[in-house]
């Protein structure tokens, strides 16, 4: 297993949720209607890439990592060593073998990228978040939640 690219951002999931677009979908559109099994699993499929639902629109660090194979899965985040709250493993397909992170309120497709390269055209992600486990309170600070997704060739 060799980590092929990584980039973590502090990001703000405006409506709870983000994006990874295939580098060709330029008609990319999230699902409206948010089904029970998309709320189960905090996730959407999609034919050319992923929507991930985080637990809030609050500060998160996204950490994508790209493998060329399955890597090791910690059963804790690295750096807090706090349990994940969540853990989904998907198959996916992104044609173009590429895929940026955007948003609702992010410009598609971002100038300058973030743009990641893939191996393959169909992958498996592996999605872990850490969120905030509690009430919100704006006029407290809170750590960020992390959402690490981990990405390999099916």
């Amino acid at each position: 297993m060799t980590l092929r690219g990584w980039a973590t951002f502090a990001w703000q999931a405006d409506y709870s949720q983000f994006y990874l677009i295939d580098g060709d979908d330029l008609d990319f559109a999230a699902p409206i209607e948010i089904t029970p099994e998309m709320e189960r699993r905090s996730l959407a499929v999609l034919e050319r890439g992923l929507v991930i639902y985080t637990g809030g629109c609050l500060q998160q660090h996204i950490r994508i990592q790209i493998y060329d194979t399955e890597p090791d899965h910690p059963p804790v985040e690295v750096m807090s060593t706090n349990p994940w709250t969540r853990i989904e493993t998907v198959e996916a397909r992104f044609p173009s073998q590429r895929f940026t992170l955007s948003g609702p309120s992010t410009p598609y497709p971002l100038p300058g990228g973030p743009t990641f390269f893939l191996d393959s055209a169909s992958i498996t992600a592996r999605i872990h978040w850490m969120e905030f486990q509690g009430i919100r309170d704006d006029s407290v600070p809170v750590d960020p939640d992390i959402i690490e997704v981990s990405i390999w060739p099916s």
